[in-house]
């Protein structure tokens, strides 16, 4: 039986042991984000696809993984967000398309304008291999890992105090637009003037007669209550806007194969609870504001092939400046290559 006292004292080795695991404080996740914290309709795709991954993978590692989301740009601005992610002082962040370029000027292609015809073709072309090539270039420019190319509010349009049509209405118009060179050589290709105001200010702006239009997406239209001072919608469609959640990667990868493999899973139930919400929170845009008289004018396939050819190679052009022609030829390959298989899956549904 001298083997007794051995076996007690292995079995208190193992306790002490699990116990130790059990009470080790949880890894803390730090996200940050311009949007809200919470799932509201209408609201962020974003910020809804980050509670879901929230509450997958800290119920998944039974609280060994712990996220803290930091709304409302409360850790600072966009650009100071990704800074902080980068030098690890956060781990994780999401970020709208223009605030990510200036670091991976190759991200600005998602955004040519009239691009993608609709939400669908660009979840495909990002979830694809040009996505992939997109994140590589990325990681390697940054040394943040992008996880997915969520949705956070969807396309861009153009609203403005009185009907536009055609580019031909905006001759002469004053159109505020973020501080986006291609924004810009676009609309003043179309004969606007261009002008800059402030987003907190934006509401004070439209209803002072500053800007006779503006563009931004549906539900930050609405979100700033705009309809009450700019009354008329031109849903172009015109620029595709992502919310790319990334991780620093030197964090990533200290963690164990389990808990890497929890947050990929957990990346993934964002990008497609981001992409879902997004529609439907600008369906429940569109219905809100409808109901109070708000018009909205959809231009005819014609129109926005106009629309098209007049504004579409003045921002590709800023681009290629910046980039080169290899990264506009590649996501409009992809964009074709995506458009044949949907056409093909349709073709064969109907087959059946």
């Amino acid at each position: 039986m001298k083997s007794l006292p051995y076996l007690l004292c292995a079995l208190g080795v193992s306790a002490i042991l699990l116990a130790g695991n059990a009470l080790a404080a949880p890894i803390v996740i730090k996200k940050a984000q311009m949007s809200e914290g919470g799932i509201i309709m209408p609201g962020n795709g974003s910020s809804a696809g980050t509670v879901v991954m929230k509450t997958y993978i800290e119920g998944m590692s039974g609280g060994a993984l712990k996220m803290e989301i930091h709304p409302d740009d409360s850790l600072g601005n966009g650009r100071a967000q990704l800074e902080q992610c980068q030098q690890g002082v956060i781990q994780m962040v999401h970020q709208f398309t223009n605030i990510v370029t200036p670091m991976v000027p190759e991200v600005a292609v998602t955004a040519i304008p009239f691009l993608f015809n609709n939400s669908q073709e660009a979840w495909r072309v990002l979830s694809g291999p040009f996505g992939k090539e997109l994140a590589d270039i990325t990681l390697k420019r940054t040394g943040m890992r992008v996880l997915a190319w969520g949705e956070g509010a969807g396309f861009r349009n153009l609203y403005g105090k009185k009907l536009i049509k055609t580019p031909d209405d905006l001759k002469g118009v004053r159109v505020r637009i973020p501080e986006n060179p291609g924004l810009m050589a676009m609309f003043q290709a179309m004969g606007a003037k261009t002008v800059t105001i402030t987003w907190a200010e934006i509401y004070t702006g439209m209803q002072s007669g500053a800007a006779d239009a503006l563009d931004t997406e549906l539900y930050s239209f609405a979100w700033k209550k705009l309809d009450e001072v700019t009354p008329f919608a031109t849903m172009t469609l015109h620029g595709y806007n992502m919310h790319p959640l990334m991780i620093n990667e030197a964090f990533f990868q200290s963690l164990s194969d389990d808990h890497r493999r929890l947050i990929l899973e957990g990346a993934e139930l964002y990008r497609v609870v981001a992409d879902g919400m997004s529609r439907a929170s600008e369906i429940k845009c569109i219905q809100e504001m409808e109901q109070k008289g708000f018009k909205m004018y959809y231009p005819t396939e014609a129109e926005r092939e106009k629309w098209k050819k007049v504004g579409q190679q003045p921002y590709i052009d800023m681009i290629v400046k910046r980039t080169g022609q290899d990264w506009v030829d590649r996501i409009q390959q992809a964009v074709l290559q995506v458009r044949k298989e949907m056409a093909a899956e349709a073709a064969a549904a109907k087959a059946k």
